[in-house]
This record gives C-alpha cells, structure tokens and sequence, in this order.
C-alpha cells in the first residue's frame, strides 16, 4: 500500500458492525486486516479508537491510514512448553515467560502463546482466530499470569468480569528512583501520534486509567514496587510509571533505559551498568489475578513468582547496597 493512504468515510447507514461495513466499503481487504488495524489504532470512528465489534448507528465519521501494511497469517500449532499454574474444564491459567508474544502480529508469527495453546487444547473460543481463547494479554517482554478460556462460554462470563473491574491483578516490577511510598496515578492514556506503536498520558482525552502503586523495597537508584492496576489499558503500567518519572528498569520504550543512568550518583554507574547485564527487558511481573469464579461461584487466585531475572537483580542490589 502507498504511504499516507488515508480514507474517510461519513457513515451512511447504521446497526452494522464497524468491521462488517468497512469490508463492504474498502475494496481488496479482509474483514481480519480491518480488525487488525482496528485493534492497532489505524482506524478511528469521530477520531477516537474503537472496537471491531462496535455498532455503527449512522452518521459517525470513519479515518483509516491503510498505510501501514498488514500481513494475514495462519495459526499453525506448535509444540511449544506451556507452564499450567491451574486448569479447569472452563479455563486455564498461564505462567508466560518474557519473550513470548501473546498472539501473532507485527511479524511475530510463530512461537506465541496462541500456537502453543491450539497445539494443546481443542475447540478453543475463536479458534478460527489469531487469539483462540485469550481474555486479556500481556506484553511481550511482561512476564507472568494469563488467563485462557476454554469455551465460548467461558470466554463471555471472564471478558465480561474484565470489562466490569471485577478481575485483580498484582504485578511486581523494578523501578528508577525511590517513588514516594504509596500513590495512585489517574488519568488518561492514549496513542503517541508521533509514535503509533506508543502510548501517553493526556489531562484531556484518552481513556481512563488508574494505577495504585506501593514500594516494597527502595535500594536508591532503583525500588521494587507492587503494582495495581484498576484499568486495562495497553501499555497502562509502564506509561503510569514513566509519567511519575519513574520508567520501569530496561524499558526502553518508556524512557527506562540506560540514558537513565547520567539521572543518578556517579557512585551507582558501575553497578547499574552490571545490572543491564541482568535485566535485558522491562523488570515487569504479572504476580497474581483473583476473581470469583463465574462457574463455580468461589473466590480463587493464581499467583506466579518472580522469574530468575529479576531474582538475580533484587539479590545483586541487596548485596552491593
């Protein structure tokens, strides 16, 4: 596709799925590369994000930058080693390692999450999908607890105790600098139009996001925090942390990455150094996640501990400090 290709449209009818109509609209593209660049911001209803299954009632104004190209892929299953922390016949419960996608996309089209799970698991909800089963996610370079549906079913009652805040999640992470001892970050978070693949903080727009945070350990020009989530937003955790100038340790794109160093006493140059040896992703852990169970109407939680990484960087900066 040509760069800067940018269609509008004033929508001409209504009660018609965003993606339905944009397939009838835009000729020689698939309903999977419309939702695809619907779930990547490229396309924007009265300039805001949206979902591909949004209802269209007439008269909403559509943009889509058809600029950046996006490839269809097929899920092929793989033989790929799965860490259960629990499994039930509604749901399984995941320890993800960082360095695993969650899902293929942007190149990333064998080795995630979703390979493993159509390799292991039959009849998944959206298994005709490149997200079979998948609730929620978690980054890349985010190590730790994920949840899984294993009907259709079950995928409806989990996604809706996600969209209603019914669902807890604790994260641990390494952060630059000594945050005061507890606090909260509330605002809102959008795209980087100077970098799509980003997100920021507005006082503005955007949408909604809390983060509640708590300093377990301060070790001078680093802490290890719990982190609580309130929202779900992409990327929430590591923009929050960034924009209470205190980016997650080896997260680069939030400003965490060595540049930080020249921020702190020369007398912690030599060992934040070392420590890059050790931390080669962002020092973030999905913890724990607890909920009721929508099946069995008990309150459960799944906890993963901290992988060796940060393990090892907790015990170097205990050590030196």
């Amino acid at each position: 596709m040509k760069k800067n290709q940018i269609k509008t449209f004033d929508v001409d009818q209504g009660k018609i799925r965003i993606d339905n109509y944009l397939s009838l609209k835009i000729d020689n593209i698939s309903r999977t590369k419309i939702k695809k660049l619907i779930l990547d911001g490229q396309i924007l209803v009265n300039s805001k994000e949206v979902k591909p299954s949004m209802i269209l009632l007439g008269g909403e104004k559509i943009s889509c930058d058809l600029s950046i190209k996006v490839e269809e892929s097929f899920l092929e299953p793989e033989e790929i080693d799965l860490q259960i922390i629990y499994e039930d016949e509604y749901f399984v419960v995941i320890d993800k390692p960082a360095g695993m996608v969650v899902h293929p996309g942007n190149g990333n089209n064998t080795g995630t999450l979703a390979n493993g799970l159509i390799y292991y698991f039959n009849n998944l909800p959206n298994s005709d999908s490149l997200r079979p089963g998948i609730v929620h996610r978690l980054d890349k370079d985010t190590s730790g607890v994920i949840l899984v549906a294993k009907s259709d079913n079950a995928h409806n009652e989990l996604s809706g105790l996600f969209k209603n805040r019914k669902i807890k999640k604790v994260y641990e992470s390494i952060v630059w600098g000594s945050p005061c001892s507890d606090g909260t970050v509330d605002n809102f978070i959008k795209r980087d139009i100077r970098n799509k693949t980003a997100f920021k903080t507005s006082d503005l727009d955007g949408k909604r996001a809390v983060t509640k945070y708590k300093v377990l350990e301060d070790y001078g020009a680093l802490s290890r925090v719990v982190l609580y989530p309130r929202t779900g937003r992409t990327h929430q955790l590591r923009v929050h942390m960034k924009h209470i100038g205190h980016p997650i340790f080896s997260d680069n794109k939030y400003s965490g990455g060595v540049q930080m160093i020249k921020s702190f006493h020369t007398k912690y140059t030599s060992l934040l150094k070392r420590t890059f040896k050790i931390a080669k992703r962002q020092m973030l852990h999905a913890s724990s996640i607890s909920f009721i169970h929508p099946f069995l109407n008990k309150e459960v939680e799944f906890s993963s501990s901290i992988p060796s990484d940060m393990q090892n960087l907790i015990k170097l900066w205990k050590d030196e400090i």
